[in-house]
């Protein structure tokens, strides 16, 4: 008995390679001037966000709520302090002043906050942010500069050397001397490299070559840099890269679901021919029909299939036989999913992503799930956790790299942050404190101000900065506060009058 047979033939759109033909350009030579490679492609980490459904608005909101807000000056001590004297207030003062202006002028084409952001963007995209500093005649800074990473190769540390080193203690500035070891810096655009020092660094070095050499002219002498990275290495490290797959494979399923809508007439279908084969040229235009899916304009073709019988032993006339050809198509759409494939997918990558930022997705626009009560508990929660630390690490570096070279020490650096107080609320909270008598007017100044939308300075007079006597706040009559023997002979006769209205009031009451 003859053994039978089943041949299967796979029909298949042509599809370009799924492999890159590009070549990875990196310019650097790293076995020359101490270069150490990045631990991972640095162009590709920067760029990668804009293929993410997810990723850039959660850099977009660090850099939002971090610097969003704006720089502060802050002092540093009490300066309303009784024991306060008035030199050091004065000088306070001047330095509050002078850190202002610096945050002011810190660039003069666009906001300290926006070239700072920038830095903070490639951080949190690449994790490594780099600001190029620049000094005056004097030697002071008096700007930055933002430089892009993906252009920016890290050195090793050179020999330790001695440095000295300005702080504060029992409110007396000393200095003292420590060795220290610095790195140097390299950008390389179009195959010109140009190097830097690590700010604080005192040698003079070659931007050309690299080296220290006290003798290099003015114009050849490299600027410092602030290296902001993630991570206690050479190079940061993204908080997402764990990720990263995630972050593929989500965009993979946003091409397949793209094509399967592009080339969505055809559906997947085995063609079943028994007791017969395809013709030549039914198998030809069947790859033709199949490479031809793209566009509207190939939509609604008909596919007519020829096919041709098996013939088999002559009967009793001498003529052959032709058996019967069935054709069967049976359609495998039914193992898609209906709405669109890998949904499920999609959206547990982006909560990874969110969860790799502590963010939770009222800070990404996905906002459909929350009420007042909800979203002001994550607002409050990751404010805390998350944006708060964040700034003060910033502002961190900056005061230790810049305060004791401008010769600040009363004034430091902050960032500002949401205000989440309910004024209608605290004024709740202040009724008791009101009637015991435990704040006084001016206390109450700044409240009142926020409610009204507008900024109230404080009375000077020395009776607005008691709290008011606990007799008046007692009194059964609301009024009688009101009308009480003022101090100020001036408003004598206003308060007879007012009196007098109370009287007119009273009696009306009685009467009615």
């Amino acid at each position: 008995m003859a053994q039978q047979s089943v041949k299967a033939t796979v029909f298949k759109a042509n599809t370009p390679s799924d492999t890159t033909k590009q070549i990875y350009e990196d310019q650097f030579t790293y076995q020359e001037n101490d270069i150490i490679a990045p631990p991972y492609n640095l162009k590709e980490l920067k760029s990668i966000a804009e293929y993410s459904t997810i990723l850039q608005q959660c850099i977009h909101a660090y850099k939002t709520n971090i610097l969003g807000f704006g720089f502060d000056v802050e002092y540093t001590f009490d300066i309303n302090g009784d024991d306060v004297q008035s030199e050091k207030k004065q000088a306070a003062e001047n330095d509050w002043t002078r850190l202002e202006e610096f945050i002011r002028y810190l660039h003069f084409d666009e906001s300290a906050e926006i070239v700072v952001g920038y830095a903070i963007e490639d951080r949190e995209k690449t994790g490594n942010g780099f600001l190029e500093v620049l000094r005056n005649g004097a030697g002071k800074p008096a700007g930055v500069e933002y430089l892009d990473v993906k252009n920016m190769r890290v050195c090793h540390y050179t020999e330790p050397i001695e440095v000295e080193f300005t702080f504060r203690e029992h409110n007396e500035i000393k200095t003292m001397k420590r060795k220290k070891r610095f790195r140097k810096y390299v950008q390389m655009v179009d195959e010109k490299q140009v190097f830097f020092k690590e700010y604080g660094d005192p040698r003079i070095m070659n931007l050309r070559t690299g080296k220290y050499e006290a003798n290099t002219p003015e114009e050849l002498q490299a600027n410092e840099v602030i290296h902001f990275k993630l991570g206690s290495g050479a190079y940061g490290v993204p908080r997402w890269i764990g990720h990263i797959v995630n972050l593929y494979g989500a965009r993979k399923a946003e091409e397949l679901n793209y094509m399967y809508f592009k080339q969505g007439r055809h559906i997947p279908a085995a063609i079943t021919v028994e007791n017969g084969m395809l013709s030549e040229s039914s198998y030809q235009q069947l790859q033709e029909y199949m490479n031809d899916l793209e566009g509207t304009e190939n939509a609604h073709k008909f596919l007519l299939l020829e096919v041709e019988g098996i013939p088999t032993e002559k009967g009793i006339t001498g003529e052959e036989d032709v058996s019967s050809v069935k054709v069967d198509i049976k359609s495998l759409g039914e193992i898609l999913q209906q709405d669109a494939l890998f949904l499920e997918y999609d959206e547990k990558s982006r909560s990874k992503l969110r969860s790799a930022f502590r963010l939770p997705p009222l800070y990404t626009g996905e906002a459909h799930e929350y009420n007042k009560a909800t979203a002001d508990t994550a607002r409050k929660i990751t404010e805390e956790q998350v944006f708060q630390p964040e700034r003060k690490i910033i502002t961190g570096k900056l005061n230790n790299l810049f305060l004791s070279d401008l010769n600040i020490y009363h004034a430091q650096l902050t960032l500002k942050g949401p205000d989440f107080r309910d004024p209608m609320e605290i004024a709740k909270v202040l009724g008791p404190f009101i009637n015991a008598g435990a704040v006084s007017p001016n206390d109450l100044r700044d409240l009142a101000g926020r409610v009204l939308g507008k900024t109230l300075e404080e009375w000077p007079e020395d009776e607005y900065n008691r709290p008011l006597g606990k007799a008046q706040n007692n009194s059964s009559d609301s009024m009688q506060a009101l009308f009480q023997k003022s101090k100020d002979n001036r408003s004598g006769d206003l308060i007879m009058l007012l009196k007098d209205m109370r009287d007119v009031l009273e009696e009306l009451k009685k009467n009615e």
